[in-house]
């Protein structure tokens, strides 16, 4: 039986890990692609280890270099059933002049949706096809400690949406997953946010039942739902007093 491929932009973080196990253990072929090509050749040789009748291609790419992006896709020359994105940067800059800013903005919507708009002309051609792209809770409302990377982050939600919108009446499946806390090895977090973390393995799992449940929205839990609900209905007047 011929296997689907889907392909893992960003796939050698911890959650791009597990995702890769858990799609490689179901019946999946990968193509896996991040900028790294060591951490790439392990991702690659765990999942051979695991599951050695999975094939995985992988791919080097910096999502910065925009003339590579076509380039990299080009190769790919594959029939894929869909793509997961984990790019993101979450540098928290303090000044609204940073140098980092069009890094944090370009990596987060505007090169990484070019990259994506790939994959849904795609789709769009042959009417199937999923998207699951990784934002954050952060692009919900501005908060002053990250708000240039919330907004990058509430760039890439509204992208998302519109393209639900956009190809309502064809097969493609368009999900955006907003966890809070993911408690990666090294991570230091206080008491609170340990409480409202999960673990990657347990967000991968969330990931992958969400998409067999074609969940448009997915938070890592009902908690943070209930945070984000709050924080949103929020008046201005009272949310620049918050501290967090």
């Amino acid at each position: 039986m011929t296997k689907k491929i889907i392909a893992i932009v960003g796939a050698t973080c911890e959650l791009g890990i597990e995702l890769s196990k858990i799609y490689a253990k179901n019946n999946f072929d990968l193509i896996i692609i991040s900028r790294n090509k060591e951490k790439n050749n392990n991702l690659k040789n765990l999942i051979k280890e695991k599951q050695k009748d999975t094939k995985v291609f992988s791919y080097e790419l910096d999502i910065l270099d925009l003339e590579n992006q076509s380039k990299i896709y080009n190769k790919l020359n594959k029939p894929i059933e869909g793509v997961i994105s984990l790019i993101g940067e979450t540098h928290n800059i303090e000044k609204i002049n940073d140098p980092m800013f069009l890094n944090i903005t370009n990596i987060n919507y505007s090169y990484l949706a070019n990259f994506l708009t790939l994959f849904l002309e795609d789709f769009h051609k042959k009417n199937n096809g999923f998207l699951i792209c990784v934002s954050s809770v952060a692009g919900l409302r501005g908060r002053g400690k990250n708000f240039i990377y919330g907004s990058a982050k509430a760039a890439l939600i509204s992208f998302l949406s519109g393209c639900r919108n956009y190809y309502k009446n064809t097969n493609l499946f368009i999900m955006t997953v907003l966890p809070g806390f993911i408690s990666n090895q090294g991570s230091k977090l206080n008491k609170v946010e340990k409480f409202l973390s999960i673990s990657p393995h347990l967000m991968a799992n969330k990931i992958f039942l969400a998409q067999s449940q074609k969940k448009e929205i997915l938070y890592s839990n009902f908690v943070w739902r209930l945070i984000m609900f709050t924080i949103k209905i929020l008046p201005n007047s009272v949310f620049k007093k918050v501290k967090f």
